[in-house]
C-alpha cells in the first residue's frame, strides 16, 4: 500500500475509498456478531441432542428391623418378645392415664391370662411363683408382661394396646418383626 502525501503536496486524497473501507468493516462488524449468536445457539442445541441420558433418580431404600417405629423413632430390638415388652413399655411410660384401658384391650385375648397384670400371679392364675417369675418382667411401676408369648400373640395383642393408647398402629407405630428393605 502507498503512503500519500499530505493534500499540501498537491495529490487528491481518496476519501470515497476511505468511507468504502469503513463501510465494509463495519458490515464485516455486524456480520460477525450475527454469527457468533447463531453459533451460541446451534452449540447448546448440540451439546442438548449429544448429552448423554441423566440417570433417573435411584430411589434410596434401607433396611431397618427388628424392632419397633414409634412415632417417628426407630427403636431396633434384637428379638421379637423384646420389640413386644419395648412398646408396651413405651405406651405405659408415655399414656400412664391409659393403662388401665390398655391392659383390658390386651387381657381381651387370653383366655386364662392378662397379658399385663399388675402383680405377676394376675398374669398366670393357677401357676406357681417359680413359673410366673421365669415367664414375666416388670414392665414399669407395679405392672408386669407376660413373656411366654409366641409372635401370632404379640401381633393381635400389641394393636389392642395401641388403639387403647389412643395412638393408630400402622401409622403412629409400625413394628418390624425382622429385618425389612422399606424405600
Amino acid at each position: 500500500m502507498q503512503l500519500l502525501a499530505p493534500p499540501a503536496s498537491g495529490i487528491q486524497f481518496p476519501m470515497h475509498e476511505l468511507e468504502q473501507v469503513e463501510a465494509a468493516i463495519d458490515a464485516a462488524q455486524i456480520l460477525i456478531t450475527t454469527l457468533q449468536s447463531r453459533k451460541a445457539v446451534l452449540t447448546a442445541a448440540l451439546d442438548q441432542l449429544t448429552r448423554p441420558p441423566t440417570p433417573a433418580l435411584a430411589v434410596k431404600s434401607r433396611t431397618i428391623g427388628p424392632g419397633f417405629l414409634y412415632q417417628g423413632t426407630m427403636h431396633p430390638q434384637w428379638q421379637g418378645i423384646d420389640i413386644h415388652t419395648a412398646l408396651l413399655k413405651r405406651l405405659w411410660v408415655d399414656f400412664p392415664n391409659a393403662r388401665e384401658a390398655m391392659a383390658s384391650a390386651v387381657g381381651v385375648y387370653g383366655r386364662t391370662r392378662a397379658y399385663v397384670a399388675k402383680s405377676r400371679e394376675a398374669l398366670f392364675p393357677g401357676q406357681p411363683a417359680s413359673f410366673s417369675q421365669r415367664h414375666s418382667r416388670i414392665l414399669v411401676d407395679d405392672w408386669y408382661v407376660d413373656t411366654n408369648l409366641n409372635r401370632e400373640r404379640m401381633r393381635r395383642i400389641l394393636p389392642a394396646a395401641v388403639r387403647a393408647a389412643g395412638l393408630r398402629w400402622g401409622e403412629d407405630v409400625r413394628v418390624y418383626w425382622r429385618a425389612t428393605r422399606i424405600e
